[in-house]
């Protein structure tokens, strides 16, 4: 888990199996793991390309989310310069 990581009630997996891995990451927490920065992250949230919920005044991202949107990323073909 990640240095300074909140536990969040009811997202980190069973302790007792020893599979602690957290399922729901803040924001910031995203913006660490990903490297997006935290503007562009929140633009991603905002017109709805990286899922989240808002949970009163908290927004959080579910990891596999934010792996599947970063593997979509990595395979896309960037489009030829204009000429």
């Amino acid at each position: 888990m990640l240095k300074g990581t909140r536990e969040h009630s009811g997202t980190l997996g069973d302790k007792r199996a020893g599979c602690a891995e957290v399922v729901w990451l803040t924001p910031a927490e995203a913006v660490e793991e990903s490297g997006i920065g935290r503007t562009r992250l929140y633009g991603f949230l905002t017109n709805g390309a990286l899922p989240s919920a808002k949970v009163g005044r908290t927004r959080h991202i579910r990891r596999r989310d934010l792996e599947r949107f970063l593997e979509e990323r990595m395979t896309e073909v960037p489009s030829a310069p204009a000429k």
